[in-house]
């Protein structure tokens, strides 16, 4: 997201009329919290009910019964930087075990700006973590300030997914992207849970680069530029990652369950455009949705492949977004085949900084200030 303030101090106003439009006439959204701080992100911890919001600023907070955030979860502000227009609280996640191993994972970049992937440990149902709990297992330099990616996923297979831009600045000065010899603009797969070989988390079996000389045995996917957004299928297993373009084209990638080692063309392409160019590696792979720049769309929203009761209409369907524009479209996850546009549906939502999924796999819509259920 390269024009984050821009768009959340002039959209936020217009998302809300829109979102309001939609929610009084039972189309698409359905309001479940309001009153938030550059809030991106919803997510529930295994065992739950309540929904936990993240902000950027470093917070995590409950929605509360009236819909109005609630007192602080986590309040790790005093170690956030969130001052570029990119950086800050970025990501969450639990592991399916948290009810009996109390731990979770927060991505967030520190006061110089750079990237740390964080364990915490909290009882079920606590009403405040203990920030005396933490544990870096992570740890990577930023060299420029935008681009950090941030979103955290576990798979279906119980191993931690990272996120990781590119580095920053314009087109991968460094080619981080392409270089198996850094984390930067990858999809890495750990186990937090072990540790090993001095490191504070194990490498898993199967992660494609175990073994190669000179590479970073953590990658699982090369080839992404600022992954705004990773989620696993509930139902397949499949990895869906919203990656945001440069000056033409955003996509969306899928690796399908189990895939590993696929690149995903940056910087070499700019979603199916090449950008630096260059012969195509047996690795490389198309993204399954783009589109291009024109009438202000500028950033993808990754978002989710719907499963729950809630919009039975989108079920089966992978569900993103535009940041500036607010445009939304969705695609058959089994078979993308061509997006359909949904923003009539929806209605126009500019500053989507995120999507959310409950535990019942209903998908949730989340700005700067709201979180909103799709429904219909």
């Amino acid at each position: 997201m390269t024009t984050w303030r821009i768009a959340l101090a002039a959209g936020t106003a217009c998302a809300a009329l829109a979102i309001a439009a939609a929610s009084a006439t039972g189309v698409g959204l359905r309001t479940v919290g309001t009153g938030f701080d550059s809030a991106l992100g919803v997510v529930q911890a295994p065992g739950e009910s309540r929904l936990l919001v993240v902000e950027r600023t470093g917070v995590v907070r409950p929605i509360s019964r009236n819909g109005k955030p609630g007192a602080p979860w986590l309040d790790i502000r005093d170690r956030v930087g969130s001052e570029g227009l990119e950086q800050g609280l970025l990501g969450v996640a639990f592991p399916a075990n948290f009810a009996t191993s109390r731990r979770f994972y927060v991505n967030y970049t520190n006061r110089r700006g750079d990237t740390r992937v964080v364990e915490f440990r909290a009882r079920p149902g606590a009403r405040r973590v203990s920030t005396r709990t933490a544990r870096v297992v992570l740890a990577q330099r930023q060299p420029y300030g935008n681009h950090n990616g941030g979103a955290l996923a576990f798979g279906p297979d119980g191993m931690l997914y990272i996120a990781l831009g590119d580095g920053g600045s314009g087109g991968d000065p460094g080619n981080r992207a392409q270089s198996p010899g850094t984390l930067l603009g990858k999809i890495l797969r750990i186990d937090p849970s072990r540790r090993a070989q001095g490191r504070q988390y194990a490498i898993p079996a199967g992660n494609p680069y175990v073994g190669t000389r000179g590479a970073r045995p953590e990658i699982w996917a090369t080839g992404l530029r600022n992954p705004w957004r990773i989620t696993f299928d509930r139902s397949t297993g499949d990895l869906w990652i919203g990656d945001v373009g440069q000056n033409a084209v955003e996509e969306i990638d899928v690796a399908r369950a189990g895939q590993a080692g696929l690149d995903f063309g940056w910087s070499a392409r700019e979603g199916t455009d090449d950008f630096k160019g260059g012969p195509r590696g047996a690795r490389e792979t198309d993204p399954v949705a783009q589109y291009r720049h024109g009438s202000g769309d500028c950033s993808v929203t990754g978002g989710y492949v719907v499963r729950g009761s809630s919009a039975p209409s989108l079920a089966g369907r992978y569900v993103y977004a535009d940041w500036c524009t607010g445009r939304s479209w969705s695609v058959d996850a089994a078979d993308p085949g061509t997006p359909q546009e949904i923003t009539r549906r929806l209605g126009r939502i500019p500053g989507v900084t995120s999507f959310g999924e409950d535990r019942a796999g209903n998908v949730y819509v989340v700005t700067n200030r709201s979180v909103r259920r799709i429904t219909g």
